[in-house]
């Protein structure tokens, strides 16, 4: 009797501690705060990169570190787009259009291509050659974040 109840009590404690690690799920509104502040971060960055590029503030080193950060932070974006999130959906403060889930596959194909074009940039910036520099954070403005947001993000009211 006293090991059936060492036992049980050894199971419902494995129980316990697991149930108290498993992740809390965010709500839509939550996961709405967390992609806004990771857009936010990634903003940030541009400013460093743009900084450089327009008014010579910082170094390239600093581009580089920038530019790897948007890199890293582009895989956490398609979690960042669950179903039920979109602005239609009215479950917080965003501009996240149908699209995003409709053509899914083109939406990840564009978070891909933000983490590719943000890992040339960095290597351009390794080269300390400005030109390069300019040229790659074009290309992730233009090819990246603009074609992304013209077709996934409403216009601001």
């Amino acid at each position: 009797m006293h090991h059936t109840l060492k036992l049980i009590f050894s199971a419902a404690l494995a129980v316990a501690i697991v149930a108290a690690s498993a992740p809390v799920q965010a709500g839509p509104a939550d996961t709405i705060k967390e992609r806004r502040a990771l857009m936010k971060n990634y903003g940030k960055n541009m400013k460093v990169i743009g900084g450089y590029l327009k008014k010579g503030m910082g170094t390239a080193a600093d581009v580089a570190a920038s530019a790897d950060k948007i890199a890293a932070n582009a895989g956490k974006i398609v979690a960042l787009y669950p179903k039920g999130t979109a602005a239609s959906d009215n479950v917080g403060k965003t501009r996240a259009k149908p699209e995003i889930w409709s053509e899914r596959a083109k939406f990840e194909d564009a978070v891909g291509k933000l983490k590719t074009l943000a890992m040339n940039l960095a290597a351009a910036a390794r080269t300390g050659n400005k030109g390069a520099i300019g040229k790659a954070m074009g290309a992730l403005g233009k090819q990246s974040c603009g074609g992304c947001h013209r077709a996934f993000r409403a216009k601001k009211k």
